[in-house]
């Protein structure tokens, strides 16, 4: 009997053939349709979040995200945007977008391999319950999810996740953490003791007088005036600051600012007061915010902590490092097996090199 095609399902192996090809160019082989789609996602309009500026296993980081997290990053170091050069700028990009690229990638591996252990749900939703009452009413709560493009349940779910992965993370690098030994701890005092000193401290009290007061240019006059009215002890200085000091935080309890550093004070006043002896009235002191008459109550001197003092913090510290350095040495083989022999990572520099941090 001769060889005949005829009702061969042609339509049927044309599906096939094409499907076999997509999902080859799609996920095996990432090719040409798949570097089209990945771009396209990279430059999606502003309902996709102003673009994505990468994705992991998947799994897109917005441009919105990124700014978020910009914001955070910045506040977190007391830092401006508006200082920043464009290098500045360009770092902080990309320093944000690679923590957030290591979260992902954390992950997406916990989900792959699981726990050995769950953390229980009441945990997540104690913290959640936490955040809630931070807000001044029930309706700000939602309305700041909002504005994060996040709604109550998805931001609880993302409480939770966060938990998983902190107790995955703490799984895997469990055996990498050598213990903090009490030798560790000394001998890490030994060597940077110098950097727990702690400063000298003030206890003082001031009676201020404004130079910002546009009916009152000249208060060289007023201020020597009440100097000899405290001299003179026509009044105590408690009932002279009550009567004529501007600083309102202070006035009513007799000018006392408490304790204080170096640190904590603008430096022409803070000289001032180094030069002070205890119990003793200073002469007017003008700075750049005004006149003060200044006492010192007490002094501490600066001093070394003992090691008996600084331990807990020693320890504390020593095992955050170490911590830090187990995560960092995951992360990094993580992200090793991301890129080998198959990509999983991806990035969009038109998306990230437009990002600016949320307002």
């Amino acid at each position: 009997m001769p060889f005949s095609l005829q009702g061969f399902p042609w339509r049927f192996a044309v599906y096939f053939i094409a499907g076999c090809y997509l999902f080859a160019d799609l996920y095996a082989c990432k090719g040409p349709l798949h570097a089209r789609l990945m771009a396209g996602r990279g430059s999606s309009p502003e309902g996709q979040g102003g673009g994505y500026a990468a994705e992991v296993y998947g799994r897109p980081i917005t441009r919105l995200e990124l700014e978020e997290a910009m914001r955070e990053h910045l506040w977190k170091r007391n830092e401006s945007w508006a200082a920043l050069n464009p290098e500045a700028r360009r770092q902080t990009r990309w320093t944000v977008l690679e923590n957030l690229v290591n979260d992902r990638i954390l992950r997406a591996f916990r989900i792959m391999n699981g726990l050995d252990t769950v953390p229980p749900l009441d945990s997540a939703r104690r913290e959640s319950d936490q955040m809630r009452r931070q807000f001044a009413n029930e309706a700000e709560y939602p309305q700041r999810l909002a504005a994060m493009q996040q709604t109550p349940k998805s931001h609880d779910e993302a409480i939770r996740d966060a938990q998983l992965d902190e107790q995955w993370i703490a799984e895997k690098i469990s055996h990498r953490l050598a213990e903090v030994t009490e030798a560790d701890a000394r001998a890490w005092y030994d060597e940077f003791k110098e950097t727990l000193r702690i400063p000298q401290a003030h206890h003082a009290a001031h009676l201020f007088l404004t130079r910002h007061d546009k009916t009152k240019p000249d208060r060289e006059a007023e201020v020597r005036e009440i100097h000899r009215q405290t001299v003179a002890k026509e009044k105590t200085f408690a009932e002279l600051a009550a009567l004529h000091s501007d600083d309102d935080r202070t006035k009513k309890i007799g000018g006392d600012l408490g304790w204080f550093t170096r640190e904590r004070m603008p430096a022409d006043f803070i000289a001032a007061v180094e030069r002070l002896k205890i119990g003793q009235l200073s002469d007017p002191v003008l700075t750049k915010l005004g006149w003060h008459l200044i006492i010192v109550m007490e002094r501490q001197e600066s001093r070394l902590p003992t090691y008996e003092e600084a331990g807990e913090e020693i320890f504390a510290l020593l095992t955050s490092q170490r911590r830090e350095e187990a995560v960092k040495s995951l992360v990094g083989e993580l992200r090793g097996r991301s890129q080998r022999p198959t990509k999983f990572v991806f990035y969009h520099a038109s998306i990230i090199d437009r990002a600016e941090p949320a307002s």
